[in-house]
Parts: structure tokens; C-alpha cells; sequence
């Protein structure tokens, strides 16, 4: 006899069915009874789960910001603290612009489209940014404690940088249709916020950008 599912497993299967058909029609061609089909369940069970279609994007995009703020904090290789910015910046390009793009499109749909929900999404989301706040300031803390950061910055002013240039880059990614080596922009990133934070680091990154600037002139 086939083992029920329990809550939070089936949850976790409707936001993995309205990921898929979110990216397959679109944010405003998708409808519930799209997603329950895909889901597998009855549209009753959906709605058991999210209030409206509004809701239930709203919780993908957070839940999936929150598994990869989860995988951030846990503990790595790295300890000094510019080799845990150097993975952090790393990671958090890769997630938001590589693996999880398809929501930075979603998103803009559903910004466009579902102005009764903005409020409820927009304090989720400000959940989200303190604790990547608490995360990033605190190791820009912890370096200025070790010697390793500049005394001088603020963490946050580094939080709000940081998470501009990614924003940015994912929207010029999705409203312009840039083409960018994103290993690239993330090892210049780190050399410019490592720049500001220490002294005498070199622009290993930019390095690589000047080098292809140069061959695609030649």
C-alpha cells in the first residue's frame, strides 16, 4: 500500500508542480487547477495549502531564497573570513543568476500583475534580506574583529552593494538578454567588495574581464 504523504512532503510537491508549470506557461497563464493537475492532487487540496495563486508564488520564491540561505550557513572548508566571502559571493551569484533565473522572470510577471499581493510578498522578502543580512554583515563583522576587514566599512552599506549587483545583473540578465560570463562577474565582484574591505588585494577577476575585453578587440 502506497505510504501517504504527510504535510509538509505534499507542500513541498505543490511548489515543485507550480515551479514547473510556472516556467512552462508563464506567470499569468498559469492557472490553480494547472498546477493541481501537475501536483497530482484535487484543486480543494491546492487551495488546503495557498489561499490564491498570488500566495503560492509568493511562497516559492521565499521558500527557495530560505533552502539557499539555509545552504549558505552551513559550515564550509573556508574559515578565514576573505575565503568565506570569496565562497559566499561565488555561491549567491551561481544560485540567483544561474540556478534560480527562471524566478527572476517569474518575478517580474508577477510584480506586474498582482498588485493586491505586493505588501504580503514584500514582507516575506524583507524576511529573507535579514537574514542575508544578518549572515553577510555578521561575517563582514567577524573579519573586522580578526584584522582581516577594514574597521571603517558598514557591514550593512556592504549587504545593500552586494545584493544590488545581483539584483542588477539579474535584470539586466532577463529584461535585456545579456549574454555574461557569470564565473567571471563573480570573481570581479569579490575583488571589488575585497578591495573596499581590505588593502592591497589583487583584482584577479578584473584581470580575467580586461584579458577577454582585449582578445575580442583583437
Amino acid at each position: 500500500m502506497p505510504r501517504r504523504l504527510g504535510r509538509i512532503e505534499k507542500r513541498r510537491g505543490i511548489l515543485e508542480a507550480a515551479r514547473t508549470v510556472f516556467a512552462r506557461r508563464g506567470y499569468a497563464a498559469t492557472r490553480m487547477i494547472d498546477i493541481a493537475a501537475e501536483a497530482k492532487v484535487g484543486k480543494g487540496t491546492l487551495y488546503e495549502y495557498f489561499r490564491s495563486k498570488e500566495d503560492l508564488f509568493s511562497n516559492l520564491v521565499v521558500v527557495t531564497a530560505r533552502e539557499s540561505l539555509e545552504a549558505l550557513a552551513r559550515p564550509g572548508k573556508a574559515e578565514d573570513p576573505p575565503e568565506v566571502l570569496r565562497e559566499t559571493v561565488h555561491y549567491v551569484v551561481h544560485a540567483a543568476l544561474v540556478e534560480n533565473l527562471d524566478l527572476y522572470r517569474l518575478f517580474f510577471d508577477f510584480w506586474g500583475i498582482a498588485a493586491a499581493s505586493r505588501i504580503e510578498a514584500q514582507e516575506r522578502l524583507r524576511e529573507v534580506q535579514a537574514t542575508f543580512r544578518e549572515y553577510l554583515g555578521g561575517l563582514v563583522r567577524r573579519g573586522q574583529r580578526s584584522g582581516h576587514f577594514r574597521p571603517e566599512v558598514d557591514p550593512d552599506a556592504v549587504v545593500r552593494l552586494f545584493s544590488a549587483a545581483v539584483d542588477g545583473m539579474g535584470m539586466r540578465l532577463v529584461i535585456l538578454g545579456e549574454k555574461v560570463d557569470l564565473e567571471a562577474y563573480s570573481a570581479s565582484l569579490f575583488d571589488l567588495m575585497a578591495r573596499w574591505l581590505m588593502e592591497g588585494v589583487p583584482l584577479d577577476g578584473a584581470s580575467v574581464l580586461k584579458e577577454q575585453g582585449r582578445s575580442r578587440e583583437d
